[in-house]
């Protein structure tokens, strides 16, 4: 069971989930290695996007993917074909225990009731001495210049919807916790700071396609009374792109954890 708010997996949901992936490799994929021949896992690989930027960046590599929704793998099917992936819950997965040189996951922990059963299965699957790397969220962290009001309720509004399903949009503040309770021999947490500014246009524009983007698949999902703010949200933050001084920022967390 998961909190997953983003709506269907229609045409722009696959958009933005693709657009998302190299937005992520680019701060992300730094902190991660694997040499060809290695056994990959992609967690909650959804429709494919962050498997295909680990196979465009990692060469070689031995890569499957996983996800729940059958919905986003008939996707991957379709535009990733190359990539072999299957329908498994997080929490019991089809596989060996040591199976793995690494597992990578991005987006998935925020979204779950129970990250520390997911964790001791991603242990589970990891040969000993293998890596796991985990990217994590924590809404807390976002602010602009100037302030946005629109963009605050829609993030009130996210943070709720996540928590009452059992989710955790603040999740990236508990990995060390977690990832202790999970049983690993070792855990480094890193944050990742992301800055946006108008002195740098290009990475802001992307940075406000990101979460302008999760706003307008909000609109599909949320309560009637809410759909005016995430409208609203969405276009307040494609407004900074033209404002001078504007400035976004966020932290996202990455996190490793060694059998």
């Amino acid at each position: 069971m998961t909190s997953y708010v983003h709506g269907d997996t229609d045409s722009a949901e696959i958009a933005r989930l693709e657009k998302q992936a190299q937005w992520t490799s680019d701060f992300s994929f730094p902190f991660f290695d694997a040499s060809a021949g290695m056994r990959v896992l992609d967690l909650a690989t959804g429709v494919g996007a962050m498997a295909a930027q680990l196979k465009r960046v990692f060469p070689g590599i031995e890569l499957f993917g996983v996800d729940l929704s059958m919905n986003q793998l008939r996707a991957a099917r379709t535009n990733h074909p190359e990539i072999p992936v299957l329908r498994a819950d997080a929490t019991r997965l089809p596989f060996a225990s040591a199976t793995f040189d690494r597992v990578h996951c991005t987006w998935l922990l925020e979204h779950v009731p129970d990250p520390v059963a997911i964790l001791k299965e991603v242990r589970r699957v990891l040969k000993p001495g293998a890596l796991c790397q985990f990217v994590e969220v924590d809404n807390a962290s976002f602010s602009s210049v100037p302030p946005l009001e629109s963009v605050t309720h829609g993030l009130r509004v996210l943070n709720a919807a996540q928590l009452l399903g059992g989710g955790d949009p603040f999740v990236g503040q508990r990995l060390h916790h977690l990832f202790r309770a999970a049983g690993f021999r070792r855990s480094v947490v890193q944050r990742a700071p992301l800055r946006g500014t108008s002195e740098e246009p290009r990475f802001l524009q992307r940075f406000i396609d990101e979460f302008a983007e999760i706003f307008d698949g909000l609109d599909k999902t949320v309560a009637p009374q809410h759909r005016v703010t995430m409208r609203a949200a969405a276009a307040e933050l494609r407004s900074l792109a033209s404002t001078e001084n504007a400035r976004l920022n966020y932290t996202a967390y990455i996190a490793h954890g060694l059998t």
